[in-house]
């Protein structure tokens, strides 16, 4: 086994084939179709279709069909958690300091308010100039494309991994992939080891993306930084389920957690802020103390 690495959405992939080898034909389209997802949904990238609606008055447009998937996913998790969770906190976190590269023109609406909007089928409605982010969801999509590139070029068992968060099925063997998860902050300190076969590991801290008092996991309802959780993993049926599910540990109340669980088929571990750790009874990784 060889490891394929490149760059993209503003961390490192890395996948690994078991079984066969990674044909040059393979690792181009799957180069091209994460350059691709970041240009079309990155946040910090003037020509995204996230960035469109930067300087738009209120009003009625029609979106691609992937925009309006991903948004209506982000809506359903805005739903699970009653408004805290939001891809229009955009523009809170653009004012709080953490945005306007690469060229962007700062927005219109610069006080910390947020922005309105909603989804019918491709059409979105909103109340002015808005900024999303799909920070929170959009990577375990796109890893879960990547997946399916891998299988159309005939690449039956990988794991593919995208700074951090991974799609696997199982090795060649059939055994499973062996994967130790940081304790948040501690990037050379294993706070458990999980096994995934055909599964989705998404994981998440407030440690990676930091400036000054603020980090990017922003309460969209309380407008500031969330507190009671510094880290969390989960592990579900696919990347994209356990990307939400981390989300959903973030900015839902801990009576919320069952429900997500089962919204997603996710089970889960949490690192709290006062330094004690938590999982689901379905947990089923060895935990380190």
């Amino acid at each position: 086994m060889k490891d394929f690495t490149f760059k993209g959405l503003g961390t490192v992939w890395s996948i690994i084939v078991d079984g066969t080898s990674l044909r040059d034909e393979t690792k181009a389209a799957i180069v091209q179709y994460v350059a691709w997802f970041e240009k079309h949904f990155s946040r910090f990238l003037p020509g995204s279709e996230v960035n469109m609606f930067r300087e738009s008055p209120a009003g009625d447009f029609v979106v691609s069909k992937e925009f309006a998937l991903l948004l209506a996913t982000a809506g359903r998790l805005r739903t699970l958690t009653d408004g805290a969770y939001d891809p229009a906190v955009g523009t809170i976190l653009e004012t709080a300091g953490y945005g306007g590269k690469q060229g962007l023109k700062p927005l219109k609406k610069t006080v910390p308010t947020l922005p309105q909007w909603s989804l019918a089928d491709t059409t979105l409605t909103i109340d002015g100039p808005i900024a999303f982010d799909l920070g929170g969801i959009g990577k375990g999509y796109c890893i879960d494309k990547v997946a399916n590139i891998l299988r159309r070029f005939g690449c039956d068992y990988y794991l593919v991994d995208g700074g951090g968060d991974m799609a696997v099925t199982t090795k060649a063997d059939g055994s499973a992939w062996r994967v130790a998860i940081e304790y948040p902050g501690k990037p050379d300190t294993a706070a458990s080891l999980a096994e995934l076969s055909h599964q989705g590991l998404a994981v998440s801290d407030s440690f990676r993306r930091k400036w000054g008092k603020w980090h990017h996991l922003i309460d969209a309802q309380g407008k500031k930084p969330i507190e009671g959780i510094i880290g969390c993993a989960a592990v579900a049926p696919d990347t994209w389920a356990a990307d939400r599910m981390t989300s959903g540990l973030f900015f839902a109340p801990v009576e919320s957690y069952p429900a997500l669980a089962k919204e997603f088929a996710a089970s889960y571990l949490i690192f709290r802020s006062d330094g004690t750790a938590s999982v689901s009874p379905d947990w089923g990784g060895e935990i380190f103390n």
